[in-house]
């Protein structure tokens, strides 16, 4: 009989230290996927902004290039002698 309770203590000793190492490891790991989806989040905010920044200056570098070949196509134009708009027409208001 006396073996029995040594036997029954070894098992519940083991069974406690595996059961609490499980809850702290899963505190562990839980805290760390936390950081990692705040970490992605914070990255993916980053590279929306830039984006986004980057878009707004590219319409705007775009909008200057169009302004200036409509200053040259008006240029070219009254140097010929032709009205600004005939080209314009023809093109489809490019």
């Amino acid at each position: 009989m006396n073996t029995d309770w040594a036997t029954l203590g070894i098992i519940f000793t083991i069974v406690s230290a595996v059961s609490s190492l499980t809850w702290w490891l899963s505190g562990q790991f839980g805290s760390v996927r936390h950081m990692v989806y705040e970490r992605i989040g914070l990255t993916e905010k980053v590279l929306v902004d830039k984006l986004e920044y980057h878009e707004r200056h590219d319409d705007e570098r775009f909008a200057g290039i169009r302004n200036d070949l409509w200053d040259i196509r008006v240029r070219n134009a009254a140097k010929d002698g032709l009205s600004p708009l005939i080209g314009r027409e023809r093109s489809g208001g490019q």
